[in-house]
């Protein structure tokens, strides 16, 4: 067993110091108790004690009189390590330490778990010239240390255990115990915390002994209670940790594993697996969650859930209410008696509506309140607070003026008054608008013959509107006219506009071949059908969708029933356009698809319907996302502009890599021997332009899609299109279209490098 030597402080025992440092360097005296923590550079030469201040009473470096050992090479090997205990102000971070970078976050846990548990590795170091020890491996644990002292939990006299190694191995040292760690699994920690936990000890006492906060502990013991098959698989690497956060919503191990077994892989995600465990709960960041308040309806005796793994700021995120009759019933006693209140003011009626939003006023007329005359402190107010504004308008003004004449001299502190003003004006309009808004009232005649509605708003705020007249029936039935904008309504200007905007994209130049547009676009569609078809609930939100423009657009609803018209884009369509639709991954589910419905189905249609009612809810959704997604129909020969698809194509996550594989087929033949090369340019970073330029048209596509075989490379109509792309394109081309020189010699040189004629050349292509 290796013998220690202590040293313990400067005063009471120097000599036993001096016999620890004596084997490696030459001692010095202390150089007092220190709490900070200096890195010092280690001399140049082992043997260099130059700027040291040698102890008269330091004994010969080699006080055994042992002569150093040669290795078979005949260097002088190195003295053996050996354990030794150092007061903490002599121990500082070693230049050769090789850690240069530390986390500042864990410093404060190291320092609470060294204070519960002690220091269960030792520090290690060499000496130094000067008497101190140099720390080469264990830099955080000594910033832990210093903390502790900071805190009066750690004496600077207090010994501290280390590893004493020779000069010559400190970086050798240092490297090998900075390499090769592992930081502990998340699974792994989880049962040793639940160890605890089972052993008596609480989340609090965890947290303090192992200098964490509370809710990881908490988070740890939630993953601990997961099914034991989940663990393995995280442990494994083959499930996220994302889901484990979501199956922990439950510790119900039958029911973690029955969503998970019931999904199909590519709809195992947290966000699906956390609306199954939690369907038909509320969320705390619901409407009526919002307006009763979590904290009431607990009161009441509703049960809540709450997801440990979500970060919110606003406290809402991960609250689940799991019982939403009793949030109903909540929210319609607090509606009732806000709604006594309003009609204790005197209006003839007066309604409550839990599910009512904007659209609800529309089948009400809106009468504004009179306005009274002000009394002469309010008139005089008013003049006042419109002098006042005049002032300030007009300070705006020459502050502007001076900006614009002295242009880029003393700017700061023109925008520094600018937005004083600004302010002064903002809150000035405020106060006249209230002035005003006070001297508008409701007289007793219209109070006599009008309402007030009261609303729960989105954001769970609880809105009133007064001066409401009932509509007679036979002119409730015209909700829209046409002439109505807001609240999501789209005008009949703003589509003239659109119309406009069509006609103009229509007189530029074609950045693909109509037949081309119709084909790509074409492929699109069947994969937008494809995904869709696997989604219920974008599908769901695709129909609800439609069916709202119907409904709340300028329809006249007349006397139909359902006004919902599905119009099928089926497989005789989609392979019109899209060439070699039938061998593509879309065709081949969407085939499927149908078989398997057709199989299902009733062949009578007088029975459809009864055996609708008769299929559980799951079965109707899944049937619901097929008649939608074959309802989708994006085929274009134009211009591709952002609508709805694309918003559905976002939804779904649709990347048209997964569906469509750029062949000579299927696009190269169809454009340009540059297209092609610029596709292959962008794809592999690779310009073929003199390897094409003396190839057929034919040779050069198959050419084209061997270097894009494998890239997932898509072009333009292809890609996603955000909101303002369109315009963007339309730029670029009108850029392109001046530098056309180089596409189009390479676009006419044949074979042999000599032009061709128009004829017998491809509609040139400019892809933005």
């Amino acid at each position: 067993m290796t013998a220690r030597a202590t040293a313990r402080t400067p005063a009471d025992t120097t000599a036993s110091t001096a016999t620890v440092r004596a084997k490696v360097a030459p001692a010095a005296a202390s150089d007092g108790a220190a709490t900070k923590t200096p890195r010092v550079e280690r001399p140049k030469h082992a043997g260099d004690t130059t700027q040291a201040q040698p102890s008269k009473a330091a004994p010969p470096q080699n006080p055994t009189h042992e002569k150093p050992v040669a290795n078979e090479s005949g260097a002088i090997a190195a003295a053996p390590a050996r354990d030794i205990d150092v007061p903490l102000h002599q121990l500082v971070l070693d230049d050769a330490n090789v850690r240069k970078v530390r986390s500042a976050g864990g410093v404060e846990e190291l320092a609470a778990l060294i204070d519960a548990q002690g220091l269960l590795h030792r520090l290690a170091v060499v000496a130094l010239a000067d008497g101190r020890f140099g720390v080469i491996a264990g830099g955080r644990r000594l910033l832990a240390l210093h903390k502790l002292a900071s805190y009066g939990r750690w004496s600077a006299a207090r010994p501290v255990e280390c590893r004493l190694y020779d000069n010559a191995q400190a970086v050798e040292i240092s490297l090998a115990e900075n390499s090769g760690r592992e930081a502990m699994h998340p699974a792994d920690e989880a049962e040793a915390f639940l160890a605890r936990v089972e052993a008596g000890q609480s989340v609090a006492q965890i947290a303090v002994r192992f200098g964490v906060a509370p809710l990881t502990v908490e988070r740890r013991l939630k993953l601990a209670r997961l099914a034991p098959r989940f663990l393995a698989m995280y442990r494994e690497g083959s499930i996220a940790s994302d889901m484990l956060h979501a199956l922990a919503l439950t510790d119900n191990h039958k029911a973690q594993e029955a969503v998970w077994d019931g999904l199909p892989t590519y709809r195992r995600d947290a966000w699906t697996i956390r609306r199954l465990l939690t369907e038909g709960a509320a969320t705390a960041e619901s409407q009526l969650a919002r307006f009763v308040g979590v904290e009431t309806y607990e009161a009441r005796g509703g049960k809540v859930r709450r997801d440990l793994f979500a970060n919110d700021d606003s406290g809402r995120s991960g609250i689940y209410l799991e019982a939403p009759g009793l949030l109903r019933q909540l929210a319609t006693e607090k509606l009732q008696a806000a709604a006594e209140e309003v009609r204790a003011e005197g209006w003839a009626w007066v309604e409550g509506l839990i599910d009512a939003d904007r659209l609800a006023l529309r089948a009400y007329g809106q009468q504004a309140p009179s306005e009274r005359a002000p009394s002469d402190a309010e008139a005089g107010m008013l003049a006042a607070l419109e002098t006042e504004r005049e002032r300030l308008d007009a300070a705006y003004d020459q502050n502007e003026a001076k900006s614009l004449q002295f242009d880029g001299d003393g700017d700061d502190a023109y925008e520094a008054e600018e937005v004083r003003l600004s302010g002064l004006l903002s809150d000035l309009d405020d106060r006249i608008d209230a002035a005003r808004a006070s001297l508008r009232v409701w007289t007793p005649e219209q109070m006599g013959r009008c309402g007030a509605m009261l609303r729960i708003d989105s954001d769970g705020t609880l809105v009133v509107h007064r001066g409401l007249l009932r509509r007679e029936p036979a002119h409730d039935g015209a909700c829209g006219a046409g002439t109505e904008d807001g609240d999501g309504l789209v005008s009949k200007a703003e589509r003239g506009s659109e119309s406009g905007e069509a006609a103009e994209a229509g007189k530029r130049r074609a950045v693909f071949s109509e037949k081309l547009m119709r084909d790509l676009t074409a492929h699109r569609t069947a994969a937008l059908q494809a995904a869709l078809t696997q989604d219920v609930d974008v599908a769901l939100a695709t129909l609800v969708h439609r069916m709202v423009e119907t409904v709340f657009d300028l329809y006249d609803r007349g006397n139909d029933i359902v006004r919902v018209t599905v119009r099928p884009t089926g497989d005789l369509a989609l392979a019109e356009h899209a060439s070699d639709y039938v061998h593509t991954p879309a065709a081949a589910l969407l085939e499927r698809a149908a078989s398997d419905w057709g199989e299902r189905l009733p062949r009578d249609p007088a029975a459809t319907f009864r055996w609708l009612l008769s299929q559980e809810r799951q079965t109707l959704l899944q049937l619901l996302a097929y008649c939608t997604a074959r309802s989708i129909d994006a085929i274009q020969g134009r211009e591709r502009r952002r609508n709805q698809s694309d918003a559905i194509a976002e939804a779904l996550g649709l990347d048209m890599a997964d569906w469509w594989t750029p062949s000579a087929a299927n696009y190269l033949h169809n454009v340009s021997k540059a297209k092609a090369v610029e596709a292959v340019r962008e794809a592999s970073g690779i310009d073929c332009t003199k390897e094409v330029a003396a190839m057929k048209k034919s040779e050069a596509a198959d050419y084209c899609a061997a270097k894009l075989e494998g890239t997932r490379w898509l072009p333009v109509p292809l890609r996603p299109l955000v909101a303002g792309t369109s315009r963007a394109c339309e730029d670029a081309q009108a850029e392109q279209e001046k530098n056309d020189g180089g596409e189009e010699a390479l676009n006419r040189a044949g074979p042999d490098g000599d032009p061709v004629s128009d004829a017998g050349r491809d509609q040139p292509d400019h892809e933005a």
